[in-house]
Order: structure tokens, then sequence, then C-alpha cells
């Protein structure tokens, strides 16, 4: 059904599967499994330091399950980017000012529809990001740069870029951009206008493409993965 990718490396039907059946659980359950593990702690779920510690404990468990998981796809993915040499700096750079620029143009989009609707921006994943960092920086390094970038681009562009690229390149970029933007306003989603989670959408589309075309440039997940992780310490860098 899923032929293999030449150009991108192939997953086995199994982890395919895998990865489609725990989209889900990743975008609606694992925070639920965060805070039961909480719970056992002996921590309120509702105390500010209790949400590092429910955004850790979920880091960690879909780095865990999907690193073992994708351990086979993951090695194999290495030596192709190996093979890049220092072609992948180059890559890595021309990836991250794609992302710089097109966030911007989404920034002024996402901007003027604020002022049409007479809305302030808000944007409760950053929020949440800022409270880990305030509260546990190396948390927060941990997450940010090292457990989030590994899981959402076995997901995001593992799963579904590398899984429908070959059936359809429009396709891979269009549901990877859409599922990785999705992941960062599901939270407030019914919690705000509709119009505000759809600004916020909007700004985080350039990552999920710059994210994909660094995929599709170095042919390795782990270009995907390096660049996110730079975005990531960047914007920690910056406080953005």
């Amino acid at each position: 059904m899923f032929p293999s990718n030449p150009e991108l490396g192939s997953l086995r039907k199994s982890e395919l599967l895998f990865g489609l059946l725990y989209l889900p659980f990743f975008l609606f359950g694992v925070e639920s499994v965060g805070r039961l593990a909480v719970r056992l702690m002996g921590m309120d779920p509702g105390d500010p330091n209790a949400l590092v510690m429910i955004n850790l404990a979920c880091a960690v468990l879909n780095a865990a399950v999907l690193g073992a998981v994708f351990l086979r796809f993951l090695s194999e993915q290495f030596r192709r980017v190996t093979e890049r040499g220092w072609a992948l700096f180059a890559d890595l750079f021309l990836g991250y000012m794609l992302n710089y620029g097109l966030s911007h143009a989404a920034a002024f989009f996402s901007g003027f529809l604020l002022t049409v609707f007479g809305l302030e921006y808000y944007n409760l994943n950053q929020e949440a990001v800022n409270a880990v960092v305030s509260q546990l920086p190396w948390a927060a390094i941990l997450i940010m740069c090292v457990l989030a970038p590994l899981t959402e681009e076995l997901l995001f562009r593992g799963v579904l870029f590398c899984g429908f690229h070959r059936r359809s390149r429009v396709w891979a970029y269009a549901l990877s951009m859409l599922a990785f933007a999705l992941a960062h306003v599901l939270s407030a989603l019914f919690y705000q206008p509709f119009i505000l989670s759809l600004t916020n959408l909007i700004l985080y589309l350039p990552a999920g493409f710059a994210l994909a075309w660094a995929y599709e440039r170095s042919g390795s997940i782990w270009g995907a993965v390096f660049l996110h992780a730079a975005i990531n310490v960047v914007s920690l860098l910056l406080g953005q």
C-alpha cells in the first residue's frame, strides 16, 4: 500500500501501521497518561510544578515508545544523513532561513486576521513552554531540544511525510504540515475563539513545511530532527 521511497528511505508496514495508530494517542491521549503519572507521584495535577512534570512525563513516554519501535528506521536514517557530510550544514542553514522567512509572512497574516476580528494574540502552547522554562530550565532544554524533535519528526515527517511521499508529494507536505500545526493548538481548540486557534495554527505551518523540506533535501529524518532542535534552541535563547 505504501511503497518504499529510495529518496527518503522506507518504513516497514508494521512501523507505518504503529505510527498511524499511535498518532491519535499522541494528539489526544498521552497527556492523560502524564497526569496519571503525576497523581501516582502524589502531586496535584493543577499545581504549576505538576504541569511541568506532566509535560516531561509525556515527552519521555513518547520518546521511549517511538524510539524503541523505530530504532531500525532511525539507524538506517542516521547512516543516510552521514553520507551528506558537510552538505548537511548547508541543508540546515537553508531550512532555518526558509522557516524564518515563512514564519514572518505567517505572523503578518495572523496579525492581520487578529486585527480584523478585534482579538489579542494569545498562544496557550507558548505559555506552557514559558512555564516549563521558568520553573525547570533543564526540563525545557531536554524536552524542546531532544525529546520533542525526535518524537514529532518520527510521527509527522517519518510516518506521514515519508509514508505518503511516494504516492503524492503534495499530500505528504499538506498532511505532515497540518498534523504538526494541529498538535500545537489542540489543547486550546475548545477554550478560545476559533479565529484565535486558526491564527495560532497558521504560525506553525511554516516550521512544518521547512522540516519536511529538510527531510526531503537531506534524504534523512535526522535532517528534520536536527533542524527542529536548532529552531527550538534559538527560540529558547530568544525567549520566544
